[in-house]
C-alpha cells in the first residue's frame, strides 16, 4: 500500500474545533497568502521563514509577511515539491539558506543552497530577497522515480551539521543498505563549501563530518547515521542533547516516532528496520544479509484504532531561561499528525518513553490538544511556544502559548455521594489545584467548607501535596437532605463544589394519621427506588447487614413491615400505594382510635437504588 502524503495534506478532513490545555492559547499568525506550505525555519533573529510545495518562500516577521522569491525548478504536485528548508546558523552574517526539493530538471532530488539578500539582521523586517544565481548543488543525485516518499526534512543540529531525511523512493528494499540513499538520515557538512555558487554537487568526502559511523567508507553510506527508514517526511532535533527525533509514515500498519539517540562516544549507526517490520508488527524479507538489531521506535499509533495516517514530528521541548511552558515540560516530547489532527506529548520515563502525565484541560489522557487538521509542521519557537503549519490551498501559520496565570481548582472525587442522614460519607472529598499552565500544583493552601446538610473535618486550610491533592472527610448532619462543600485555594481565590446528600427519614402523627416521609436522592435518569418500611415496638434487636445495621429485625414478634416496593415481604402495602419513591416516597396510614396512645414506635426505611444498590435511612423513634 502506497499513500501520497502531500495528498493526505491535502485532503485532510476540515478544520475541527481546537482544544488546548488550560492556560494555553492558539494565535493565527498568518492565515492568508500562504498555498500549500510544507514547512518553516526560523532564523537566528526570530523570524519566520515558509516554503511552499510550488518553491514560494515567504518571510514573517512580527505579524508582517512578503514573498522572498521562488526557488527555481521545483517540480511539485503530489508528494514533490519544495519540501523543506534550513537557515545557516550564521545566517546573519551568510544569508544562506538550505532547500530540499524535486527538481524539474532531473528526476532527482536536490540539496541546494541560496543566499538571502538584504535585512539579515533585522528582526523586524520582511526585506529579504532570495538571490537565485547564488545557487550551490550539495546533493544532487539522490533517486525521484516514484513521485512519493521523498522525505524529507532539512535541520541543524547543536554541532552545526545539516541533517537531512530521505524517503524510500517506494523501493522498500533500497532502505536496507547504508549506500542506497534511500529510506535514511544524513548528517553532513556543509560549513566548509565555498561561498561561492557552484552547479557541481561535491564529492560525498568533502561533506563527511569525519566522525559518522561509515565515515571511513568512500561511497554515499559516510554521510549516513540511520536507514531502514520508509518516509521520514519530518524529524526534529533536540536542542540540548542532538538526538534526533524522527516521524516515519507508515504503509499499512502504523505511525512511527523513532529516536537516534546522541550520547558521549561515537555515533552508532541506527536500522530502524523498514520494511523487515513495520512498528511491531512483522513485513517482508528483503534480499542480502540477514539484519542484526533493529531499533524499537518509541511511539507506534496504529491505524485500526486511530485516524493518524501521516505522522509529523514535533520538538523535544526544552523550557528558556524565561517564559515557555514551564520546567514541567522540560525534556517533553510533542508529535502530530496530518490527518489524526492531535498532538500528543511523550515523556522519557525509567520504562522508557509514555504519554506525558495529562494537565487541566487537555482532551484526554493521551492527546494533550486536538482539532489541528493537516499540520505539517510542529515546532518549538525562539519564544519558547508551539509553533505549527497547516498546508491547504489556504495554509495557516500558527502558534500554541501560555496564554498568563489561570489557575484552576477541580473536584477530583467524592462529589455525587449520598449517604445515611448523621453518618460520615464513604469516600474523601478530593480537590485537585492546577496552576496557570494546568499542571498539578504542590503546597497551596486549599479550604473546606459546608453549607446544608454536611460538616466537613477540615477546620483550617489544607496544604495540596506533590500531585496537587487535598482532601477532607464529610458527614451528613441529622437533619438530611442536600449539602454543597465548596473548596477555595486561598492563593489564587479559584474553587470548586461537591454535590452531598444526606437520606433521611421523618416521622409526623396526630391522633388519627400517621405520615412516614423518606427524603432521598438518585443520580438514576429514572429514578424508580423501591423501599420497604419498617416499625416496630420497642424490644427489637438490631440486624447486622452489608449495608450496616438496621435497628429492626423484620424477624422480631413486633416489627410490621408498612410498606414493601421490592416484594420480599408479599408486597404489602398498608397505605394502599406501591412503595416505590421516585426518589422520595411519602405514606400515610390511619389510625384506629387510641392504637398507639402512649406508645414508642421505631421507623427505619431500607431502599434499592438503580444506581447505588441497598441502602438504609436514619432510624426514628416516635411517641404516640
Amino acid at each position: 500500500m502506497s499513500r501520497s502524503l502531500l495528498a493526505a495534506l491535502a485532503l485532510a478532513a476540515g478544520a475541527a474545533a481546537q482544544t488546548v490545555p488550560i492556560g494555553f492559547v492558539v494565535d493565527s499568525l498568518l492565515s492568508s497568502s500562504l498555498n500549500r506550505p510544507t514547512d518553516f525555519c526560523f532564523l537566528p533573529d526570530g523570524r519566520c521563514l515558509i516554503a511552499a510545495d510550488d518553491g514560494t518562500l515567504t518571510v514573517y516577521a512580527n505579524g508582517a509577511y512578503a514573498v522572498v522569491g521562488i526557488v527555481p525548478a521545483v517540480e511539485f504536485g503530489g508528494e514533490r515539491g519544495l519540501l523543506s528548508l534550513a537557515a545557516d546558523p550564521q545566517f546573519a552574517t551568510n544569508g544562506f539558506l538550505y532547500v530540499w526539493y524535486t527538481s524539474a530538471i532531473d528526476d532527482f532530488m536536490h540539496l541546494d543552497r541560496f543566499a538571502l539578500l538584504g535585512a539579515r539582521n533585522d528582526p523586524n523586517s520582511t526585506a529579504l530577497v532570495l538571490a537565485a544565481p547564488s545557487r550551490r548543488v550539495v546533493l544532487d543525485a539522490i533517486p525521484d522515480g516514484a513521485n512519493a516518499h521523498n522525505g524529507g526534512a532539512l535541520r541543524f543540529a547543536p554541532d552545526g551539521k545539516l541533517m537531512v531525511s530521505m524517503g524510500d523512493d517506494v523501493d522498500a528494499c533500497g532502505a536496507r543498505s547504508p549506500s542506497s540513499s534511500l529510506g535514511c538520515l544524513l548528517r553532513i557538512a556543509v560549513a566548509g563549501l565555498p561561498p561561492t555558487p557552484g552547479l557541481a554537487a561535491p564529492a560525498y568526502s568533502q561533506l563527511d563530518p569525519g566522525d559518522n559511523p561509515l565515515s571511513s567508507a568512500t561511497d554515499f553510506s559516510q554521510l549516513v547515521i540511520a536507514h531502514g527508514l520508509r518516509n521520514p517526511f519530518r524529524f526534529e532535533i533536540d536542542p540540548a542533547t542532538g538526538s534526533v527525533y524522527i516521524a516515519d509514515v507508515g504503509e499499512a500498519t502504523c505511525e512511527e516516532l523513532s529516536e537516534y539517540p546522541v550520547v558521549q562516544g561515537p555515533l552508532p549507526l541506527i536500522d530502524f528496520g523498514w520494511p523487515i517490520r513495520e512498528g511491531s508488527q512483522p513485513g517482508w524479507a528483503c534480499p542480502g544479509p540477514t539484519p542484526g538489531t533493529l531499533t524499537e521506535p518509541i511511539l507506534a499509533v496504529d491505524h485500526v484504532n486511530s485516524t493518524w495516517r501521516s505522522i509529523i514530528a514535533g520538538p523535544r521541548y526544552r523550557n528558556p531561561a524565561s517564559g515557555g511552558f514551564g520546567a514541567a515540560y522540560d525534556g517533553d516530547v510533542f508529535v502530530t499528525d496530518v490527518t489524526g489532527g492531535d498532538i500528543r506529548r511523550l515523556r522519557h520515563q525509567a520504562a522508557g518513553w509514555a504519554p506525558a502525565p495529562p494537565v487541566h484541560g487537555q482532551p484526554d489522557a493521551i492527546r494533550w490538544a486536538s482539532g489541528f487538521q493537516r499540520l505539517c509542521a510542529l515546532r518549538q519557537g525562539p519564544d519558547g511556544c508551539l509553533w505549527f503549519l497547516a498546508n491547504s490551498l489556504q495554509g495557516m501559520l500558527g502558534r500554541i502559548r501560555p496564554n498568563g496565570p489561570q489557575a484552576a481548582l477541580l473536584a477530583a472525587s467524592g462529589s455525587g455521594q449520598r449517604t445515611t442522614a448523621g453518618e460520615p460519607f464513604a469516600a474523601p472529598l478530593v480537590a485537585r489545584a492546577y496552576d496557570g499552565l494546568g499542571l498539578p500544583a504542590a503546597g497551596v493552601p486549599v479550604l473546606f467548607s459546608a453549607q446544608g446538610a454536611a460538616i466537613v473535618a477540615a477546620t483550617g486550610p489544607i496544604a495540596t501535596d506533590a500531585l496537587g491533592f487535598a482532601q477532607t472527610n464529610a458527614t451528613a448532619t441529622a437533619a438530611g437532605g442536600g449539602a454543597v462543600v465548596t473548596a477555595i485555594n486561598l492563593s489564587t481565590g479559584a474553587t470548586t463544589t461537591f454535590q452531598l446528600f444526606g437520606r433521611v427519614l421523618a416521622v409526623a402523627h396526630t391522633p388519627a394519621i400517621l405520615t412516614v416521609n423518606v427524603v432521598n436522592a438518585s443520580a438514576a435518569a429514572v429514578p424508580q427506588v423501591p423501599f420497604v418500611l419498617l416499625t416496630a415496638f420497642p424490644g427489637s434487636p438490631s440486624l447486622p447487614t452489608p449495608i450496616g445495621a438496621l435497628c429492626i429485625d423484620p424477624s422480631y414478634a413486633l416489627a410490621v413491615v408498612l410498606e414493601d416496593g421490592v416484594g420480599i415481604f408479599g408486597g404489602v402495602s398498608f397505605s394502599g400505594g406501591t412503595g416505590v419513591g421516585s426518589p422520595s416516597l411519602s405514606t400515610q396510614y390511619a389510625l384506629p382510635a387510641g392504637l398507639l396512645t402512649g406508645q414508642l414506635m421505631r421507623f427505619q426505611a431500607v431502599g434499592l437504588d438503580p444506581i447505588d444498590g441497598w441502602f438504609r435511612t436514619n432510624c426514628v423513634n416516635a411517641q404516640f
